[in-house]
């Protein structure tokens, strides 16, 4: 008896657990957030997939790092500048958003992708500062690589801190801003040490395939940091355009 029991307990809780899986997937047909890091990567990248540049490149290991880039990464709330522009701004890429920082639109759905008005058109450019040191440019140079980074640099830079960049390239006028550092200083590259190698090869499969962009703010135009006296500088010296919006809104 004690065995017919256990029996039917546990047929019981298989009908449960089936009930409360099947509830789940009912609840979550056609989510918009997808299971799939690649498809997720795709869906929520700022560039759409149809401008990037895919050829020679694992179509899968892109749609990775574009996961890894905007979603656990958040490479884009630093090295974007400014990251998201205002709702109605055409320059981003969804007007009718804005900064979701604003609560604009008041709510945000649950299941569906995050409605914001990402800068577009200066998308990982670079260009903000933090105290001396400023954010670098990491989409592909005139030889398609961000930073001029070999994948294999770039691991070193993920895992090591060594800037690289300025490492073969010291005339880069951003090399000379901020005191001489041991190792990259705000880039929170700690946190990527123990990313698997293929996840950081992922990660510059992306950045590889996104379409080049200039920063708005850049080393002449001055990087008033945000301690001291320097806070008060209110607005960079560079032009105030709908896509660079200056002084741009808080980051």
């Amino acid at each position: 008896m004690h065995r017919s029991l256990s029996t039917v307990g546990m047929v019981v809780l298989g009908l449960a657990l089936g009930t409360v899986g099947n509830s789940y997937a009912k609840n979550n047909h056609g989510d918009s957030i997808s299971s799939s890091e690649v498809q997720q990567g795709f869906a929520i990248s700022p560039i759409p997939a149809s401008q990037l540049n895919l050829k020679g490149k694992n179509h899968d290991m892109v749609g990775v790092g574009s996961y890894l880039v905007n979603g656990p990464g958040g490479c884009s709330g630093c090295h974007s500048y400014p990251q998201y522009l205002p709702m109605g701004d055409a320059a981003g890429s969804n007007p009718a958003a804005g900064d979701p920082f604003e609560g604009t639109p008041s709510s945000q759905g649950l299941n569906t992708q995050l409605a914001a008005n990402f800068n577009i058109m200066h998308y990982l450019a670079g260009g903000q500062c933090f105290g001396p040191f400023m954010a670098r440019n990491i989409t592909p140079d005139s030889n398609g690589l961000p930073q001029g980074l070999t994948q294999a640099e770039f691991v070193r830079v993920m895992r090591t801190g060594d800037d690289v960049h300025c490492d073969n390239d010291p005339t880069d006028p951003i090399c000379s801003l901020g005191p001489p550092t041991p190792v990259l200083q705000v880039m929170p590259w700690p946190e990527y040490h123990n990313m698997t190698d293929r996840d950081l090869e992922s990660i510059y499969q992306y950045l590889t395939a996104l379409p080049s962009a200039e920063p708005c703010n850049t080393v002449a135009d001055g990087c008033p940091g945000f301690s001291g006296l320097a806070a008060h500088q209110v607005a960079y010296a560079y032009a105030n355009t709908n896509d660079c919006p200056n002084p741009a809104p808080p980051q």
